[in-house]
């Protein structure tokens, strides 16, 4: 096959396995009953059956637990910027893609994809605009400003990097952009790739970026809108969660291991559904009895249930047949079940959860650990995604020709709330000794919510002030002529 546009580069290749498993994972129950490799054929097994046994299959999505859970851990609090106040680029803060979504929401996005793929892409795009505009009113009357596209790993078809000025740069992506058209009531999917460009000068230097807008029409990808940045870099950020294979867009996915396990729970599952299935239904057998023939020489079945009569007529010699149930054994069904439980711990564990749903079947020891993984892989994650949305909001202000040094603060006090209660009982005994003051002590309370995010220190400090008897309590002693101040 020609290579055209459309060729994705060897590293999305060997990618692509692995996105096609998580996608179909997360597409949930449906996605997976439809993709047959995940739930082989029985030797010998009729498709009738099998498409039954698929299309019936049981799915315990335990992969998007974990990803929900971990996605949520460092948005206990609102994203925090700072030092952008007053500026351009703070104004886009609650509305970054143009569609509403606010910095706080497109970095939850964010982190769930990247977990799940191992990487995600944000673009740093500009309002198109045919007209020359002058002015900053003209600006926002025309609605020009930076936006920010979010493109998953799978779309992402090609990119290359150069180290430039003593930084690796990106010289060319290519990410499918597909676009939905309506002609009355039917809507039909337009294939579009979006690529950009740097090209090296003889002198070394690169280009700004060029940039290609590609339709497939007729099986032909045809060029519909091109043109040239006006900033020097491709303004694409990649949030990476995998281990980077070297200097490859190759990684090696944090739940890797865990997405394989998923489909063997599936295969688990769907297993045991389909043996308590044959085994909870005795079988009818009859003995000394001649099945009745059909006008196609096959037996007729024999009616089984409620209102349904069988007959076991004599034979000649005057002895008759019966009719009795078989019920098959069902020991292996405790077995199967035992071994899906295992299976879905051993998937919490690689899913770096803190199983605090199982721990009464843990050890102390084995649940603290497994908080601990988790909390170090999604602390991690936590620390990239701030480095990730810095390099974006930076993007942000070269688009807006604006010079900020933004800090972006997520939530990464979640692991003190994995620690149970000994945390606050050891806090509390440290006061206790004097070995902590009371600012301290209210702090880490906050810390650890167990006060409220609204406590302010000083307003509660005034309020103790207010239950110490002040000078203007006073107690009337009728033996002293002088009032006495409250003890």
């Amino acid at each position: 096959m020609t290579a055209d546009v459309s060729t994705p580069s060897a590293d999305h290749v060997a990618m692509t396995p692995y996105w096609d498993k998580i996608e179909t994972i997360l597409g949930g129950v449906d996605a997976m009953r439809a993709t047959e490799k995940y739930l082989p054929k029985f030797e010998n097994e009729t498709t009738a059956d099998y498409d039954a046994r698929r299309e019936n299959a049981k799915f315990t999505n335990i992969v998007d637990d974990i990803l929900e859970n971990l996605t949520a851990k460092p948005f206990a609090k609102k994203v925090a910027v700072e030092d952008i106040d007053n500026s351009k680029t703070f104004a886009i803060l609650d509305d970054v893609d143009g569609e509403g979504s606010h910095i706080h929401v497109y970095a939850g996005e964010m982190l769930f994809n990247a977990l799940a793929d191992a990487v995600h892409w944000v673009l740093v795009d500009f309002t198109k605009t045919d007209n020359e505009l002058k002015t900053v009113a003209d600006e926002k009357a025309a609605g020009v400003r930076p936006y920010w596209v979010s493109i998953k790993a799978a779309d992402m078809i090609d990119v290359r990097s150069a180290r430039i000025n003593g930084k690796e740069e990106f010289t060319h992506c290519r990410f499918r952009e597909n676009k939905t058209e309506h002609d009355g009531y039917e809507e039909k999917t337009v294939e579009r790739i979006r690529e950009f460009n740097r090209i090296q000068n003889e002198d070394g230097s690169w280009s700004k970026p060029i940039w290609i807008v590609w339709e497939k029409t007729k099986e032909q990808w045809n060029n519909v809108g091109e043109g040239v940045l006006s900033i020097d870099e491709i303004a694409l950020v990649p949030f990476i969660t995998g281990r980077r294979k070297g200097s490859t867009w190759q990684f090696k996915p944090m739940l890797n291991s865990a997405i394989d396990l998923q489909i063997e729970l599936y295969q688990q599952e769907s297993g045991l559904k389909y043996a308590k299935e044959n085994t909870a239904f005795p079988m009818l057998a009859g003995n000394g009895i001649a099945p009745q023939i059909g006008d196609d020489g096959n037996p007729v079945p024999a009616p089984v249930g409620p209102k349904a009569v069988l007959y076991a007529p004599p034979h000649t010699d005057g002895n008759h047949g019966e009719w009795k149930f078989i019920e098959p054994a069902a020991q292996s069904l405790k077995f199967l079940a035992d071994d899906i439980k295992e299976t879905i711990m051993q998937l919490r564990e690689l899913g770096r959860q803190p199983l605090t749903a199982q721990s009464g079947n843990l050890t102390v020891v084995t649940t603290a650990f497994a908080a601990q993984k988790g909390n170090s892989a999604i602390m991690a994650a936590t620390i990239l995604l701030e480095e990730a949305l810095t390099n974006t909001l930076l993007f942000t202000a070269k688009w807006l020709k604006e010079e900020i040094k933004p800090k972006v603060e997520l939530y990464k006090d979640f692991e003190i709330l994995m620690n149970g209660d000994d945390g606050v009982d050891n806090l509390l005994a440290m006061r206790e000794t004097g070995d902590l003051s009371q600012a301290t002590l209210w702090s880490e309370m906050k810390r650890r919510k167990t006060l409220s995010d609204k406590f302010n220190a000083d307003d509660e400090l005034e309020a103790l002030l207010k239950e110490i008897p002040g000078e203007d309590e006073l107690i009337d002693d009728p033996e002293d002529p002088e009032p006495n101040k409250k003890q």
